[in-house]
């Protein structure tokens, strides 16, 4: 019973450490005047090494992709780190679609 509920408390701490890892994006966000927002953002324990600009250009280009237009790049920004107490990777987009 005992090594039962340990390798189930295992593959639950496993479960909720390997989501805390995943990049999450915002997904285009509308800002006004025709621009967009996407920002990805890496989960606990970054490495530092997440492609998250890249992700986030690929994605700006999709949504105008979809819109039948062309994505012109008005800013980006990423984290510089140090990747500590919740300051995680981050990488912002801002473009419009034409």
């Amino acid at each position: 019973m005992f090594s039962r509920l340990l390798a189930l408390s295992f593959c639950g701490t496993s479960i909720l450490l390997a989501s805390g890892c995943a990049t999450t994006s915002t997904g285009a966000m509308p800002a006004g005047n025709g621009t967009y927002v996407v920002s990805r953002q890496a989960g606990a324990f970054p490495s530092g090494r997440e492609p998250l600009l890249a992700e986030a250009l690929t994605e700006a280009n999709l949504t105008c992709y979809n819109l039948k237009k062309q994505m012109k790049l008005t800013s980006t920004t990423e984290n510089p780190g140090p990747y500590i107490l919740g300051n995680y990777p981050k990488a912002t987009v801002i473009f419009a679609c034409e």
